[in-house]
Protein backbone atom coordinates (compact mmCIF):
# COMPACT_ATOMS: atom_id res chain seq x y z
CA UNK A 1 0.00 0.00 0.00
CA UNK A 2 1.66 3.22 -1.17
CA UNK A 3 1.23 6.11 1.25
CA UNK A 4 1.92 9.84 1.01
CA UNK A 5 1.40 12.55 3.61
CA UNK A 6 0.70 16.16 2.59
CA UNK A 7 0.73 19.10 5.03
CA UNK A 8 -1.39 22.20 4.32
CA UNK A 9 -1.77 25.64 5.87
CA UNK A 10 -4.25 25.51 8.75
CA UNK A 11 -7.47 27.52 8.79
CA UNK A 12 -9.40 28.64 11.85
CA UNK A 13 -12.59 26.71 12.58
CA UNK A 14 -15.39 27.32 15.04
CA UNK A 15 -16.81 24.31 16.89
CA UNK A 16 -18.78 23.50 20.00
CA UNK A 17 -17.07 24.58 23.23
CA UNK A 18 -17.57 21.00 24.43
CA UNK A 19 -14.61 20.04 22.27
CA UNK A 20 -10.99 20.98 22.80
CA UNK A 21 -9.85 21.36 19.21
CA UNK A 22 -6.78 22.47 17.33
CA UNK A 23 -5.98 22.80 13.64
CA UNK A 24 -4.58 19.73 11.93
CA UNK A 25 -0.83 19.55 11.44
CA UNK A 26 -1.31 16.87 8.80
CA UNK A 27 -4.49 17.37 6.84
CA UNK A 28 -4.30 14.94 3.91
CA UNK A 29 -3.25 11.30 3.95
CA UNK A 30 -3.14 9.54 0.59
CA UNK A 31 -2.79 5.80 0.02
CA UNK A 32 -3.61 3.12 -2.52
CA UNK A 33 -6.31 0.44 -2.54
CA UNK A 34 -5.83 -1.61 -5.68
CA UNK A 35 -6.53 0.70 -8.62
CA UNK A 36 -7.99 3.34 -6.29
CA UNK A 37 -6.16 6.28 -4.77
CA UNK A 38 -7.83 7.25 -1.49
CA UNK A 39 -7.20 10.50 0.39
CA UNK A 40 -8.28 11.27 3.93
CA UNK A 41 -9.24 14.97 3.95
CA UNK A 42 -9.12 16.28 7.51
CA UNK A 43 -11.24 19.19 8.68
CA UNK A 44 -10.17 18.94 12.31
CA UNK A 45 -7.83 17.11 14.64
CA UNK A 46 -8.20 17.57 18.38
CA UNK A 47 -9.68 16.23 21.60
CA UNK A 48 -12.96 16.31 23.44
CA UNK A 49 -14.36 15.41 26.83
CA UNK A 50 -15.28 11.80 27.65
CA UNK A 51 -18.65 13.18 28.80
CA UNK A 52 -19.99 12.07 25.40
CA UNK A 53 -19.55 8.39 26.35
CA UNK A 54 -22.48 6.15 27.29
CA UNK A 55 -21.70 3.03 29.27
CA UNK A 56 -18.06 3.70 30.05
CA UNK A 57 -17.06 3.08 33.65
CA UNK A 58 -14.87 5.48 35.60
CA UNK A 59 -12.21 2.79 35.53
CA UNK A 60 -12.38 2.57 31.73
CA UNK A 61 -12.11 6.34 31.35
CA UNK A 62 -9.16 6.48 33.74
CA UNK A 63 -7.47 3.61 31.89
CA UNK A 64 -8.11 4.55 28.28
CA UNK A 65 -8.44 8.34 28.51
CA UNK A 66 -5.75 9.03 31.06
CA UNK A 67 -5.18 12.60 29.82
CA UNK A 68 -8.77 13.49 30.68
CA UNK A 69 -9.81 13.88 27.04
CA UNK A 70 -10.16 11.57 24.04
CA UNK A 71 -8.70 12.13 20.55
CA UNK A 72 -11.32 13.34 18.10
CA UNK A 73 -11.26 14.21 14.41
CA UNK A 74 -13.47 15.14 11.47
CA UNK A 75 -12.76 14.05 7.91
CA UNK A 76 -14.09 13.07 4.50
CA UNK A 77 -12.55 10.66 1.99
CA UNK A 78 -11.74 11.23 -1.68
CA UNK A 79 -11.69 8.17 -3.94
CA UNK A 80 -9.94 8.51 -7.29
CA UNK A 81 -10.52 5.55 -9.56
CA UNK A 82 -10.11 4.85 -13.28
CA UNK A 83 -13.84 5.63 -13.53
CA UNK A 84 -13.73 9.05 -11.89
CA UNK A 85 -13.50 10.95 -8.62
CA UNK A 86 -15.89 10.24 -5.75
CA UNK A 87 -16.29 11.72 -2.28
CA UNK A 88 -17.47 9.91 0.83
CA UNK A 89 -19.19 12.64 2.89
CA UNK A 90 -18.43 16.35 2.54
CA UNK A 91 -17.52 17.44 6.08
CA UNK A 92 -18.86 20.82 7.15
CA UNK A 93 -17.28 22.26 4.02
CA UNK A 94 -14.64 24.52 5.58
CA UNK A 95 -11.50 22.81 4.33
CA UNK A 96 -12.62 20.19 1.83
CA UNK A 97 -12.62 22.50 -1.25
CA UNK A 98 -9.04 23.57 -0.58
CA UNK A 99 -7.92 20.01 0.08
CA UNK A 100 -9.44 18.85 -3.21
CA UNK A 101 -7.78 21.68 -5.14
CA UNK A 102 -4.40 20.80 -3.63
CA UNK A 103 -4.85 17.32 -5.10
CA UNK A 104 -5.74 18.69 -8.52
CA UNK A 105 -9.45 17.95 -8.12
CA UNK A 106 -12.12 20.62 -8.69
CA UNK A 107 -15.56 20.50 -7.11
CA UNK A 108 -16.97 20.01 -10.62
CA UNK A 109 -14.84 16.88 -11.05
CA UNK A 110 -16.66 14.91 -8.36
CA UNK A 111 -18.96 12.42 -10.09
CA UNK A 112 -20.73 11.07 -7.01
CA UNK A 113 -21.17 11.74 -3.32
CA UNK A 114 -21.57 8.71 -1.08
CA UNK A 115 -23.19 9.90 2.17
CA UNK A 116 -22.77 7.86 5.35
CA UNK A 117 -25.48 9.76 7.24
CA UNK A 118 -27.13 13.12 7.69
CA UNK A 119 -25.31 14.87 10.55
CA UNK A 120 -23.99 18.32 9.71
CA UNK A 121 -20.33 17.33 9.83
CA UNK A 122 -21.07 14.89 6.99
CA UNK A 123 -23.45 16.82 4.73
CA UNK A 124 -22.71 20.44 5.66
CA UNK A 125 -20.37 20.81 2.71
CA UNK A 126 -22.94 19.66 0.14
CA UNK A 127 -24.20 23.20 -0.38
CA UNK A 128 -22.52 26.55 -1.01
CA UNK A 129 -24.82 29.58 -0.77
CA UNK A 130 -27.76 27.15 -0.86
CA UNK A 131 -26.61 25.70 -4.18
CA UNK A 132 -24.91 22.37 -4.91
CA UNK A 133 -21.24 22.62 -4.04
CA UNK A 134 -20.63 19.63 -6.33
CA UNK A 135 -22.74 20.56 -9.37
CA UNK A 136 -21.98 17.47 -11.45
CA UNK A 137 -22.28 14.90 -8.69
CA UNK A 138 -25.01 12.35 -8.15
CA UNK A 139 -25.70 11.78 -4.46
CA UNK A 140 -26.24 8.31 -2.98
CA UNK A 141 -27.93 7.96 0.42
CA UNK A 142 -29.66 5.10 2.20
CA UNK A 143 -33.44 5.14 2.10
CA UNK A 144 -33.78 4.76 5.88
CA UNK A 145 -31.60 7.85 6.35
CA UNK A 146 -33.55 9.81 3.75
CA UNK A 147 -36.83 8.92 5.43
CA UNK A 148 -35.48 9.88 8.89
CA UNK A 149 -33.75 13.19 8.20
CA UNK A 150 -35.64 16.29 7.13
CA UNK A 151 -32.35 18.18 6.84
CA UNK A 152 -31.03 15.58 4.40
CA UNK A 153 -34.18 15.76 2.30
CA UNK A 154 -33.99 19.56 2.17
CA UNK A 155 -30.34 19.43 1.16
CA UNK A 156 -30.96 16.83 -1.54
CA UNK A 157 -33.78 18.97 -2.87
CA UNK A 158 -31.16 21.48 -3.99
CA UNK A 159 -29.60 18.81 -6.21
CA UNK A 160 -32.54 18.90 -8.65
CA UNK A 161 -33.27 15.20 -8.53
CA UNK A 162 -29.63 14.12 -8.96
CA UNK A 163 -29.74 11.69 -6.08
CA UNK A 164 -30.62 8.08 -5.43
CA UNK A 165 -31.95 6.46 -2.28
CA UNK A 166 -30.96 2.85 -1.86
CA UNK A 167 -30.93 -0.03 0.60
CA UNK A 168 -27.32 -0.92 1.46
CA UNK A 169 -26.21 -4.52 1.45
CA UNK A 170 -24.78 -6.44 4.39
CA UNK A 171 -21.20 -7.20 5.37
CA UNK A 172 -21.82 -10.87 4.68
CA UNK A 173 -23.12 -10.17 1.16
CA UNK A 174 -20.31 -7.78 0.33
CA UNK A 175 -22.63 -4.78 0.14
CA UNK A 176 -24.53 -3.14 -2.70
CA UNK A 177 -22.41 -1.93 -5.61
CA UNK A 178 -22.91 1.76 -6.43
CA UNK A 179 -19.90 2.25 -8.70
CA UNK A 180 -17.26 -0.19 -9.90
CA UNK A 181 -15.56 -1.53 -6.78
CA UNK A 182 -17.53 0.67 -4.33
CA UNK A 183 -20.21 -0.98 -2.20
CA UNK A 184 -22.74 0.38 0.31
CA UNK A 185 -22.95 -1.61 3.56
CA UNK A 186 -25.50 -1.10 6.32
CA UNK A 187 -24.37 -0.23 9.86
CA UNK A 188 -27.56 1.15 11.38
CA UNK A 189 -27.58 2.53 14.90
CA UNK A 190 -25.65 5.78 15.00
CA UNK A 191 -28.50 6.96 12.81
CA UNK A 192 -31.35 4.87 11.38
CA UNK A 193 -29.70 4.71 7.95
CA UNK A 194 -26.01 4.96 8.80
CA UNK A 195 -24.04 3.45 5.91
CA UNK A 196 -20.45 2.29 5.40
CA UNK A 197 -18.65 1.97 2.06
CA UNK A 198 -16.45 -0.97 1.12
CA UNK A 199 -13.81 -0.54 -1.57
CA UNK A 200 -12.71 -3.66 -3.41
CA UNK A 201 -10.08 -3.33 -6.12
CA UNK A 202 -7.20 -5.44 -7.34
CA UNK A 203 -7.53 -7.89 -4.48
CA UNK A 204 -7.35 -5.13 -1.85
CA UNK A 205 -10.16 -3.83 0.35
CA UNK A 206 -10.87 -0.85 2.56
CA UNK A 207 -13.93 -0.30 4.74
CA UNK A 208 -14.81 3.38 5.23
CA UNK A 209 -17.00 3.02 8.28
CA UNK A 210 -18.26 6.57 8.75
CA UNK A 211 -19.25 7.17 12.38
CA UNK A 212 -18.98 3.62 13.65
CA UNK A 213 -16.69 5.11 16.31
CA UNK A 214 -16.28 8.57 17.86
CA UNK A 215 -13.90 7.74 20.71
CA UNK A 216 -11.38 5.21 19.45
CA UNK A 217 -9.35 5.24 22.66
CA UNK A 218 -12.31 3.80 24.56
CA UNK A 219 -14.56 2.20 21.96
CA UNK A 220 -11.89 -0.10 20.53
CA UNK A 221 -11.13 -1.89 23.82
CA UNK A 222 -14.78 -1.45 24.91
CA UNK A 223 -16.98 -1.76 21.76
CA UNK A 224 -20.14 -1.73 23.89
CA UNK A 225 -19.57 1.91 24.83
CA UNK A 226 -21.70 4.30 22.76
CA UNK A 227 -21.90 8.10 22.58
CA UNK A 228 -24.56 10.73 23.13
CA UNK A 229 -24.65 11.39 19.36
CA UNK A 230 -26.05 7.90 18.69
CA UNK A 231 -29.73 7.80 17.78
CA UNK A 232 -29.91 4.23 19.08
CA UNK A 233 -26.94 3.54 21.41
CA UNK A 234 -27.67 -0.18 21.72
CA UNK A 235 -27.92 -0.70 17.96
CA UNK A 236 -24.80 1.40 17.44
CA UNK A 237 -22.87 -0.80 19.89
CA UNK A 238 -24.14 -3.98 18.21
CA UNK A 239 -23.10 -2.70 14.78
CA UNK A 240 -19.68 -1.70 16.11
CA UNK A 241 -19.05 -5.10 17.69
CA UNK A 242 -20.07 -6.87 14.48
CA UNK A 243 -17.96 -4.69 12.20
CA UNK A 244 -14.86 -4.79 14.40
CA UNK A 245 -14.97 -8.59 14.50
CA UNK A 246 -15.52 -8.77 10.74
CA UNK A 247 -12.65 -6.40 9.98
CA UNK A 248 -10.29 -8.21 12.34
CA UNK A 249 -11.27 -11.72 11.18
CA UNK A 250 -10.96 -10.79 7.50
CA UNK A 251 -7.94 -8.48 7.88
CA UNK A 252 -9.71 -5.60 6.14
CA UNK A 253 -8.21 -2.14 6.75
CA UNK A 254 -10.68 0.46 7.98
CA UNK A 255 -11.06 4.22 7.78
CA UNK A 256 -13.35 6.53 9.72
CA UNK A 257 -14.43 10.13 9.85
CA UNK A 258 -13.59 10.51 13.55
CA UNK A 259 -10.35 8.53 13.68
CA UNK A 260 -7.32 10.71 14.46
CA UNK A 261 -4.78 11.26 11.69
CA UNK A 262 -4.07 9.35 9.49
CA UNK A 263 -7.64 8.07 9.81
CA UNK A 264 -6.90 4.62 8.37
CA UNK A 265 -5.42 1.44 9.82
CA UNK A 266 -5.95 -2.15 10.84
CA UNK A 267 -8.16 -3.71 13.52
CA UNK A 268 -6.64 -6.50 15.60
CA UNK A 269 -7.89 -8.35 18.70
CA UNK A 270 -6.74 -6.89 22.02
CA UNK A 271 -5.34 -9.69 24.16
CA UNK A 272 -5.24 -7.40 27.20
CA UNK A 273 -8.96 -6.59 26.94
CA UNK A 274 -11.00 -9.69 26.01
CA UNK A 275 -13.74 -8.82 23.56
CA UNK A 276 -11.92 -5.62 22.63
CA UNK A 277 -9.69 -4.56 19.78
CA UNK A 278 -6.67 -2.43 19.00
CA UNK A 279 -6.31 0.01 16.11
CA UNK A 280 -2.98 0.06 14.29
CA UNK A 281 -2.69 3.26 12.19
CA UNK A 282 -1.06 3.18 8.77
CA UNK A 283 2.30 4.91 8.60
Amino acid sequence: MKIAVISLMSLLLCFSPAAVLHAATNEIFTFGVGEFTVSMLSEMQGERSPDILIGASEEDIAKFAATGNIPFAMAAFLIQSPDGAFLVDTGVGNLIPGHLKSLGVEMEDIEALFITHSHRDHIGGMLTDERPAFPNAKVFVSKPEYDWSEQLRETLGKYDGKYETMIPGTLESGGRELAKGIYAVEAYGHTPGHTMFMLNSGGEKLLIWGDLTHAMAVQMPRPGVSVTFDADPEAAAAAREKVLKFAADNEIPVAGMHIAFPGVGDVVPDADNPGGYKFVPKS
